[in-house]
């Protein structure tokens, strides 16, 4: 389902993703379902939401298609994917900030700067 403003949703085709990293995986998703956050956006209460973005972050499918560098799954497994993917390694990563993971999702919004728990 693509956003195309609030209380508007349809079903588009988007173009086959690629493997851009070595880490990348494509996902066939098979079953989809929403949550709370998903409620948001439809409403038009999360002012980021852009055009064209698309609804339904969990999601049941097959790995078609892995990087070079990825081990932990191959082609035909199922995978059940949750919503908060993040790479590990980042600086927001490192400090628990997950949400905020710039490898993983190219649309964060997050300014990078220096940040500790506790205060700046």
């Amino acid at each position: 389902m693509n956003y195309i403003g609030p209380f508007r949703i349809r079903t588009t085709q988007k173009p086959y993703p690629e493997i851009l990293h070595p880490e990348d995986a494509i996902v066939r998703v098979t079953r989809s379902c929403i949550c709370g956050s998903d409620l948001h956006l439809y409403h038009g209460l999360v002012p980021d939401t852009r055009v064209g973005s698309t609804f339904g972050h969990e999601f049941i499918g097959v790995i078609e298609e892995v990087g070079t560098a990825v081990t932990k799954v191959k082609p035909g497994d199922n995978v059940m994917v949750p919503f908060n993917i993040s790479c590990g390694k980042c600086a927001f990563c490192k400090q628990g900030l997950f949400g905020n993971c710039h490898e993983s999702n190219s649309m964060a919004t997050a300014v990078r700067c220096m940040y500790r728990r506790g205060g700046l």
